[in-house]
């Protein structure tokens, strides 16, 4: 992943980033992986198994956390854009968001003991402040791919990186919490010691990111002012290949929010797995999406990003239908295979997903003249957290629906036939679906590295471009 390739046409301009400032790019998303994963595959379970709460209750309440947080996503997205501090304008909304994150890990996993009717609101108060981390951190975070560099397929070099760390979140996300909290018996201390021990991670590894990262970027806050409300969001729904990607989130997220408030429950109430399961199965897919990036990379660079994109669905969608076909007779063979091709395509998803985010905001640079990359990546967000909100929330009432037993201490019982099928819907149909839609979406995004270069030619000589 690191060692050069010959510069193609549009990129020799473009200085090559040092390996030192892509680590410390990407470190920080160790903390943001934990924090997405744990909070949605751990936190309907622990509120189901462990505290006697419904997941139709843990639904709502991600659900009103994620649109809370589409709100601040806006706020922080225009702020960091428009913000200037003797540290730049990024590293300040990092660096809170680094606090939060770790106030808001141990307020979800290590609640003191409370009444429902406490518990819910010191949950909903976690959430809040969760969400309020999430943005400040992740948002300007997903502005720096198109300020760090202009180089078409330097920019995915940057990102391969980026995902490999994500590969480190997720595995610490689901394997090492999962094992934290089996050593530790299952019930609330295991949550607990998972919460602390994560929280420093998650702490730690946004820091160095806020540390690591330029305090002068070469491309500095537009001088011009900011277009109002809607003829600003009239002006971002112009530019085509943002639009394309803005409506393949949303049926991206709908998915992972299904597979997400499911695995765990279906890891243990359907296949029979237990924790151990879980952790074969994390390890084995996100190992396999570190070890695929050098080949999405190469992909990427032959045959486009959109294209490596939609090999990356079919190949997810694939495995994600395969478990229609797994029972409680499944092996640790049978998980490792479906982790390591899923692994695969999640990887060719990741990378290009977030480097199209940064052709689609250095694009709309090069057109418009603003420098609003904060307020793109927030856009993108907000699309994010509704649709996983809409899907979290849809699949507890569904769950609900169909008659899932809630239990506590982490107790499994066995459930009902009509659970067993939601389970399996939520995990293995419903993802696949929603993936198909997105890559419809994907089929129809048309920027590359031509167009690209058009852009920034005609920005160059004066003539203008404009946003299709």
């Amino acid at each position: 992943m690191t060692t050069s390739a010959p510069a193609q046409q549009g990129e020799t301009d473009h200085p090559r980033l040092s390996t030192k400032l892509c680590l410390g790019f990407s470190v920080g998303t160790i903390g943001v992986s934990i924090m997405l994963n744990a909070v949605s595959t751990y936190f309907p379970l622990m509120m189901s198994t462990v505290l006697g709460q419904s997941p139709q209750i843990a639904g709502y309440l991600l659900m009103i956390s994620k649109l809370a947080d589409a709100v601040i996503d806006l706020a922080v997205g225009s702020l960091s854009d428009r913000a200037r501090t003797r540290w730049g304008r990024r590293k300040p909304f990092l660096a809170a968001g680094a606090l939060f994150s770790v106030i808001a890990f141990l307020m979800l996993f290590a609640p003191p003991v409370l009444t429902d009717t406490w518990l819910i609101i010191w949950m909903s108060a976690g959430l809040l402040i969760y969400s309020l981390a999430y943005s400040l951190f992740n948002v300007p975070y997903m502005a720096l791919p198109a300020e760090l560099t202009e180089g078409f397929h330097e920019r995915t070099r940057l990102i391969s990186f980026r995902t490999v760390f994500v590969s480190i979140g997720q595995l610490l996300a689901l394997a090492g919490t999962g094992w934290l909290i089996e050593a530790g018996g299952g019930d609330r201390s295991g949550f607990a010691t998972m919460g602390l021990v994560m929280a420093l991670i998650i702490g730690g590894a946004m820091t160095a990111t806020a540390l690591s990262m330029p305090t002068q970027k070469h491309k500095e806050s537009s001088t011009g002012t900011h277009l109002p409300g809607l003829k600003e969001i009239r002006a971002i729904a112009r530019n085509r290949p943002f639009m394309m990607l803005l409506g393949a989130k949303v049926f991206q997220f709908l998915s992972f929010a299904s597979v997400a408030s499911t695995m765990a429950l279906y890891m243990l109430n359907v296949l029979g797995v237990g924790y151990s399961g879980l952790i074969v199965f994390a390890i084995t897919q996100n190992i396999a999406t570190a070890c695929a990036m050098p080949l999405w990379v190469r992909t990427g660079r032959t045959m486009g990003k959109r294209q490596t994109y939609l090999m990356g669905v079919i190949i997810f969608c694939l495995v994600t239908l395969s478990w229609l076909f797994a029972d409680n007779t499944i092996t640790n063979t049978g998980i490792i295979i479906r982790g390591a091709f899923g692994g695969v395509g999640s990887g060719a998803i990741i990378l290009m997903a977030i480097s199209m985010l940064g052709d689609t905001q250095s694009y709309d640079r090069l057109v418009t003249g603003e420098a609003r990359e904060g307020l793109l990546a927030s856009a993108i967000a907000v699309i994010e957290k509704v649709s996983y909100a809409l899907g979290v929330a849809v699949l507890g009432i569904f769950l609900e629906a169909l008659h899932y037993v809630p239990t506590t201490g982490g107790k499994i019982v066995e459930q009902p036939e009509s659970a067993i099928l939601a389970l399996t819907l939520g995990f293995a149909v419903i993802p696949a679906i929603m993936f198909g839609i997105n890559g419809l979406f994907l089929w129809a995004y048309d920027l590359d590295e031509d167009k690209l270069a058009a852009a920034r030619m005609a920005t160059t000589e004066g003539t203008g471009a404009t946003l299709t």
